[in-house]
């Protein structure tokens, strides 16, 4: 088998109208494993959650991928306390505040002999065309993995684990993406700045950002 990986990320308006950077990110890794893909949301009342958002995307994915190649499966559980680990050396190395820095959602999907879905916090994710949403949280609160570092009880959730010959996730800024978006896979994987373009044009209020992962015979 194959495995297509198409992702992109826009500013959504109203962060536009207020001159904020766009606090969303997403990195992708692949291997002989198969592949897979990471989407994060920084926390908009803080002022620099993007700078988590990023460093928790490619963190995240680096893991998933040493996991991968290493045991050919995932473990969410190890995953959370490799990704809390670094986030406290971050933290104490750096000497920042971790609410104003590391206050990030997350939602991942690794594609290899099954699909695996997982999520810290809000979004969306789809398998095979069908959409399901992640919150909203009571007063817009998901939780955050940089929780942990606090002692709250903060881990991945497993949506689904599975067959899947498609696999989308997605920050929650795009949770109201048209479905005929998501039935949209090969004219995305054509270009890989396909999925930024047709972000762009949706012109969501939020950042919004997706990852769509496509396996594929040889």
């Amino acid at each position: 088998m194959k495995h297509l990986v198409a992702a992109g990320s826009a500013p959504g308006r109203d962060h536009a109208l207020l001159e904020r950077p766009n606090q969303d990110a997403w990195a992708a890794v692949e291997g002989a494993w198969g592949a897979a893909a990471v989407v994060c949301d920084g926390c908009g009342s803080e002022p620099h959650s993007g700078v988590g958002a990023r460093l928790g995307a490619a963190m995240a994915a680096s893991l998933i991928g040493r996991q991968m190649e290493a045991a050919g499966r995932l473990d969410l559980e190890l995953l959370r306390v490799q990704m809390l680990c670094r986030l406290d050396l971050i933290v104490r190395t750096a000497a920042i505040d971790a609410r104003e820095h590391l206050l990030f959602t997350l939602v991942g999907a690794v594609s290899a002999e099954e699909a695996l879905v997982f999520a810290c916090g809000d979004g969306l994710w789809a398998v095979d065309g069908a959409v399901s949403r992640l919150g909203p949280f009571p007063e817009n609160r998901p939780p955050y993995l940089a929780y942990g570092l606090e002692g709250v009880p903060v881990g991945f959730e497993r949506l689904y684990q599975g067959p899947a010959s498609s696999v989308w996730v997605g920050t929650d800024g795009a949770a109201d993406a048209p479905a005929e978006l998501f039935a949209c896979e090969e004219r995305l994987l054509r270009n890989p700045d396909m999925v930024r373009r047709t972000l762009r044009r949706q012109r969501f209020a939020d950042d919004a950002t997706l990852a769509l992962i496509v396996r594929r015979p040889l």
